[in-house]
């Protein structure tokens, strides 16, 4: 993190060119992931990622697939009330089919939970010994603008 703005991962190839060079390996042999459009937003990179998952929630299940690992992380609170809701969708998987939807109260709560293709997709790449990519097939908050986490609260989740 360099100062106190999110940025989308395409805003970072000129703003902070080294930031988006580190940022850009998760990609790697994953390109085409890029090049998803986002109704009205634009593509992958040009939006913010969020999660609408508790992440104790997801820290959990990463723990009951490899409880040899203990994952810590720091995460920011951020508060949807702050952000202009017309450039907030969500990303969901719906019959096996991504979705954007409207970011609503109703849709919030019916994508907030780690759904079960994800916790099985943990399992999965452990046996296997992949790369864990921690939200596939999660629902997403994606928006397309920046974020000032100046004054965001900052949560740790560790054991």
């Amino acid at each position: 993190m360099v100062g106190t703005i999110l940025y989308p991962l395409n805003t970072l190839r000129n703003t902070l060119p080294e930031v988006f060079k580190q940022q850009s390996k998760k990609y790697q042999d994953r390109e085409g992931v890029k090049e998803t459009e986002i109704p009205g937003l634009g593509k992958w990179n040009d939006v913010i990622h969020l999660s609408p998952i508790e992440p104790s929630e997801t820290r959990q299940a990463l723990q009951d697939a490899d409880p040899v690992k203990d994952p810590s992380w720091k995460v920011f609170c951020i508060n949807a009330n702050m952000l202009d809701k017309s450039r907030l969708v969500i990303k969901a998987i719906v019959n096996n089919k991504d979705v954007y939807l409207p970011f609503t109260e109703e849709n919030y709560a019916n994508h907030c939970h780690l759904p079960s293709r994800t916790k099985a997709y943990y399992r999965e790449c452990i046996e296997e010994g992949r790369q864990i990519l921690i939200y596939g097939y999660a629902p997403h908050v994606l928006y397309g603008g920046t974020i000032d986490v100046a004054k965001t609260e900052i949560r740790e989740y560790s054991n």
